[in-house]
């Protein structure tokens, strides 16, 4: 499961990815706060996925012990979203490199998704990020960096900025896993709704 210390370890593995490696107390509070935006984020259905399920007809749930999510690592969107909200230079450009890298490895190490299949009971689920709730992110940083940090001019920027890049990092998000349920002898495909856990 994607929790706080799960997250906050792969940010701090990354620390070094970018252009300028960060280290010290500042960065571990930011990475603290990070990881506990983005794991409430998740567990509040800031992002939802829609798959298509092939197998037999019936109506079945993802399997999510055997569910697994990949988010390839784009530094590119995470570090466009904070030239959004005006953070340029070369610390914004690392940090979005650290941050994209090390939520990447995280959701790709231990995530996972939980959902509904309508018209297959057994079978197999490809799924895709369809919507995430941007503004609720950023709500999240905003509280989790006061929290953390304490507060700052630059603290709503910065919120604003990771909030919408890694929202269009999330957007990016797949996920593959077995569906079970109501078993049949007919061949049917059908449609998931799900959300990460």
């Amino acid at each position: 499961m994607l929790t706080p210390p799960v997250i906050y370890a792969e940010l701090a593995a990354a620390r070094t990815a970018g252009q300028f490696g960060f280290a010290g107390y500042n960065f571990d509070q930011l990475a603290w706060a990070i990881a506990y935006a983005v794991s409430a984020w998740l567990k509040t259905a800031g992002v939802t996925l829609r798959g298509v399920a092939v197998g037999t007809a019936g109506v079945g749930t993802i399997n999510v012990p055997a569910s697994k999510l990949l988010l390839a690592p784009n530094p590119s969107l995470v570090i466009s979203g904070l030239q959004s909200a005006g953070m340029n230079g070369p610390l914004s450009v690392s940090l979005g490199t650290v941050v994209a890298i090390g939520l990447a490895k995280a959701v790709t190490t231990y995530g996972q998704y939980a959902g509904g299949v309508a018209g297959v009971g057994v079978g197999g689920d490809v799924s895709k990020a369809a919507t995430v709730n941007a503004p609720s992110l950023i709500s999240q940083l905003k509280v989790f960096m006061a929290s953390i940090l304490g507060p700052g001019a630059a603290s709503a920027q910065m919120a604003t900025g990771l909030g919408t890049g890694i929202a269009a990092l999330a957007l990016t998000l797949t996920g593959v896993g077995n569906v079970v349920g109501s078993p049949s002898l007919v061949s049917a495909s059908g449609q998931s709704t799900s959300v990460v856990v």
